[in-house]
Formats: C-alpha cells, structure tokens, sequence
C-alpha cells in the first residue's frame, strides 16, 4: 500500500539547493517562494497554476516557477502523487547563467511555467534520484551543474569566448598530471585564484563539459588502458582514482555505453 510521506534534502556542502520528495494528494493554496523552483511528477496528474495560467503535471512535464511568482500544483483526485520539487537560490542560478552569458549579473526569469520535454523529465528525474542517492557531493554538484547549464541554456542566448585562454590550458594540464587525486572546484580556485565559476566557464565553452566531467573521462580513459592490460577491475579503480569498483562501474558505464567486465573481455583471446 502506498503511504504518504516527504523526505526532504539539504545539505551543508550544497547550501543553495534543497529537494523534496513526496507521496501526497495534499491541496496547497496559492503560494509564492524566494528561490526558483522546478518539479515534476513521478507517479500520477496534477492541475498546475501559475499565475493566471493553468497546466496539465504528468510524465514529460516540468512545472518552472520563477521567484515569487504566485503558483499552487494540486493533485486531480484522491489519488496520491510522487513528485520532486528543487528549490534554487537564485544567486547560484545567476552564477550558472553567467556561465552561459557573462553579460548576465541578476538572475533572469525563465520566461515559460512548462516545460514539455521528455528528454529533460528524464533528465531531472535521473538528477533527483541520484542526489538522493549514496553519491558523493562533488558528483551530485557536478550533475547539478551539467543539468542547469543545459535547461538554462534554452531561454538564454550564448555570449562568445576567446579562441585560446592560457588560464584553461595551465588548469587543464594540471588535471591530467593530478587526475588520480580528488580535485575539486573549491581545490582549483584556491590553487589558480580564480572564481569555481568562472572555471567552469571556461571548460564550458572550450570542451562543453564541466572540469569534473573532464577529470572523469580522463580516469576512464586510462582505466580502459588498465583493463586492456589485464589488471583486475578492484585494482583498475584504485588505480585510476575511483572510490571504489562500484565508483568505476557506474561512470564507466556512462562514458564507454559499456561495463568494465564487458569491456576486458573483449580483449580476452
């Protein structure tokens, strides 16, 4: 039998986001809040209304709901309803717009309340769970980022980028001779003096991919020299700088489309 519940997530190391899910067929009256928030449905329909507008909330929507925009999201009956809903800052919403246009100084306002996109309702529903999930915290700001870059990235207008910037080739060399180790943003913005932001900015617009993403890829990468070799997928991860064989499992899986045992028996004669 389903139960009605709400867990809620939030975390010190990720201050500017929280996220609730919830099991509910709860009726909300007209509210607003400060932070931008995006939801969807997991399980059943909802009648979603933002400002004067009303919606139809099932699988392949995304309700937007700017700050301060007065909007309610009901369920259609007694039926109880699982949904997400992510509440932003707005000052780190304008930090990944302003990857995308660093003419952007103010959070802009997405200028649509749906989204109907079944590629991005799979997307942030991937995103919700993996953060619920045992992930560590670079791994699921990572996944924050990659994914509001891209929903941002449809109502704004890209700026342009210098063709060469020595600072992204200095930091992009020092990831390949230090990708075994555990660089964070916070660790790359103390050692080069430079905004986390803005450093994103640059692997953005020069490789399309987050410096996290980047350092992932360059594990995976050797990982798959390691196990052509014949190493053992345990010792393979160590090796790389992969927690653990679970750790190089899931990221390998994502970067390859295949497992790395599937992967060195190919190799195998």
């Amino acid at each position: 039998m389903n139960k009605i519940f709400t867990k809620i997530y939030s975390s010190e190391k990720l201050p500017f986001m929280q996220l609730r899910y919830s099991n509910s067929n709860k009726h909300y009256k007209k509210h607003f809040h400060s932070s931008f928030s995006l939801g969807i449905n997991k399980e059943g329909i909802s009648v979603y209304s933002n400002q004067n507008k009303k919606f139809i909330l099932d699988k392949n929507r995304l309700s937007i709901m700017n700050p301060y925009e007065v909007h309610s999201c009901n369920s259609c009956g007694n039926t109880l309803n699982k949904y997400y809903m992510m509440y932003l800052d707005t000052s780190w919403c304008t930090k990944i717009q302003n990857i995308i246009n660093n003419n952007i100084e103010d959070f802009v306002a997405v200028d649509k309340k749906l989204l109907e996109s079944k590629e991005f309702y799979n997307r942030f529903l991937d995103l919700c769970e993996f953060i619920y999930e045992n992930n560590s915290i670079e791994e699921k700001e990572n996944e924050l980022i990659e994914f509001f870059l891209d929903f941002f990235g449809l109502y704004l207008k890209e700026d342009e980028v210098k063709a060469k910037d020595e600072n992204f080739e200095t930091i992009k060399a020092f990831i390949h001779e230090n990708y075994k180790e555990n660089i964070t943003l916070k660790d790359l913005s103390d050692k080069f003096d430079l905004n986390e932001y803005y450093i994103i900015r640059l692997f953005k617009k020069h490789l399309n991919i987050t410096p996290h993403s980047y350092l992932l890829n360059l594990r995976v990468n050797h990982a798959r020299v390691c196990l052509k070799e014949g190493m053992s997928i345990v010792e393979t991860a160590l090796e790389c700088g992969f927690y653990d064989q679970s750790h190089l499992h899931r990221n390998f899986l994502n970067f390859v489309a295949t497992t790395p045992k599937e992967y060195q028996l190919n190799f195998v004669q």
